[in-house]
């Protein structure tokens, strides 16, 4: 590879997938850390194409999300208004931002996001990512990170809310209680 395609690669920064259940609502890791039940650890930021690399196919986030799970042996997973509502407002926060993080500019948590539109929940979970190609892109770097293919292949989930604000991609799955 030249040196001017290696200094072409964009980075695509994610910050880990965090999951919280009833017990553990106020779990917050870090900008662009890997987190589970609140734990932290160091960043990740994962390269791939090029500057010059077209962007991806338009595809619907929502059916390449279920096919992806139905691949996996998984169930499909419904749409859900309340945390479509609540990964909306967190992908245009994060877009505000400039930066991948789990924590709200208010210091809000996934948890706290989704009982903001009444989504009372048993389980949830999030992904976040920003990529300039679009979703199939975002979908193979969090299939290709363990603790983002964690999230995508949870069993105890039944629901999902999926949101893009500019680059900035969000999603939530979740059980109600």
């Amino acid at each position: 590879m030249k040196l001017a395609s290696l200094a072409a690669l964009l980075i695509l920064p994610l910050a880990g997938c965090l999951e919280v259940d009833v017990s553990d609502a106020a779990a917050t890791p870090a900008a662009s850390s890997s987190a589970r039940s609140g734990t932290k650890s160091d960043g990740l930021f994962y390269q791939y194409g090029s500057a010059s690399t077209p962007a991806d196919a338009n595809v619907d986030p929502g059916t390449a999300l279920n096919e992806y799970r139905t691949a996996h042996g998984l169930s499909k997973l419904r749409k859900s208004k309340k945390l479509t509502a609540a990964a909306q407002g967190h992908a245009r926060d994060v877009a505000r931002m400039g930066k991948v993080t789990h924590t709200g500019s208010d210091g809000s948590s996934i948890g706290d996001r989704a009982r903001a539109e009444g989504y009372r929940y048993a389980r949830i979970a999030e992904n976040v990512a920003w990529t300039a190609r679009g979703f199939p892109t975002v979908m193979q770097v969090w299939d290709d990170s363990p603790s983002h293919r964690e999230t995508l292949q949870l069993r105890d989930v039944d629901q999902y809310g999926l949101a893009r604000s500019g680059q900035y991609w969000v999603l939530m799955v979740g059980r109600s209680q």
